[in-house]
């Protein structure tokens, strides 16, 4: 029996159109800015076939509203075009936040070498004459696009745990919201906080805190679905979304992870030192009722709070 059977039906991969629509497999959005049908049309058909979501725009003085609409993750921009140059679009895009890092490649026929060296100055990000071939256009795009999204996960990565980060969290949580609102979806937050965490770190040291936090991230990882996205909010303080997921699917999970802590002992040190871990968890599902999407966490914040001040008061 493989893993997903064992997780029963909650724990199965999301449909790929939802795993689209929450942001996932999606192998990249290119917006083709050319003044020439002809090459635009082929790049179009070419793209679209290898994998990609393709827009094209041929009036370049329309490139910097229409990138913030379509936020695509590369730009193939033509250098010679009547009404404005490349250059002078790429200048556009690196005056607004929104798009100044929007990697960029350069397509042109009669570009000068005093253009190739503004581009770069611009920072664009490669260069391709044209005619080009169409093999190493696609490698090249596909260089680009993931250089891009490596280092764009490193710096949504929480270095310690290897678990996303504060900065996800909040623009996935706005973006789960958004969906549920416009679409009538459902999805749920749990924040979690490791039970006397402070206590491991006063008595055996922060070495030892880091290793539970290191091993509770690691159990996470293994009981949770690829669409939930596992964040370290803080300290000892996680946060899991589950796109698609009720407040009782969501306890189902939770509990699965409390199952597999359960009568375990976990190593602190090199001397081999082992102790048990618990986690206290508060739950919150999306509902119409709500004014955004931060009062959502801030209702399973308070939620978890009242778990974890339950739990002082019994053993008090």
């Amino acid at each position: 029996m493989t893993r997903n059977q064992e997780r029963g039906q909650r724990f199965v991969l999301l449909s790929p159109s939802i795993e689209i629509e929450y942001g996932m497999m999606k192998k990249g959005k290119i917006l083709v800015v050319d003044d020439e049908p002809d090459i635009s049309a082929i790049l179009a058909k070419r793209l679209t076939d290898a994998g990609f979501e393709v827009s094209v725009i041929s009036d370049p003085t329309s490139v910097l509203e229409q990138t913030k609409n379509l936020m695509p993750d590369l730009i193939l921009l033509d250098i010679m075009m009547p009404g404005m140059t490349g250059i002078e679009v790429k200048k556009q895009l690196n005056e607004e936040k929104v798009t100044a890092e929007i990697p960029v490649i350069f397509l042109t026929a009669k570009a000068t070498a005093e253009d190739v060296v503004k581009g770069f100055h611009l920072r664009a990000d490669d260069y391709i004459p044209k005619p080009f071939e169409m093999p190493e256009l696609l490698v090249r795009i596909e260089a680009v696009i993931s250089r891009r999204r490596y280092f764009e996960e490193i710096a949504m990565k929480d270095a310690m745990t290897g678990l996303q980060n504060v900065r996800v969290f909040k623009s996935k949580l706005q973006l789960f919201f958004d969906i549920a609102q416009r679409y009538g979806r459902v999805f749920s937050v749990a924040v979690l906080d490791i039970d006397d965490f402070k206590k491991i770190n006063d008595t055996l040291g922060h070495s030892a805190g880091d290793r539970i936090l290191k091993e509770f991230s690691r159990m996470m990882t293994l009981i949770f679905r690829r669409p939930d996205v596992l964040v370290r909010y803080g300290g000892d303080e996680f946060v899991i979304l589950l796109p698609e997921s009720n407040e009782s699917q969501a306890a189902i999970a939770i509990e699965r992870l409390r199952k597999s802590l359960e009568g375990k002992l976990f190593e602190v040190d090199d001397e081999g030192n082992k102790i048990p871990m618990a986690f206290s968890v508060g739950i919150a599902t999306y509902h119409g009722d709500l004014k955004g999407a931060t009062e959502l966490f801030e209702q399973a914040d308070r939620k978890m709070y009242a778990e974890k001040l339950s739990k002082k008061e019994r053993h008090a």
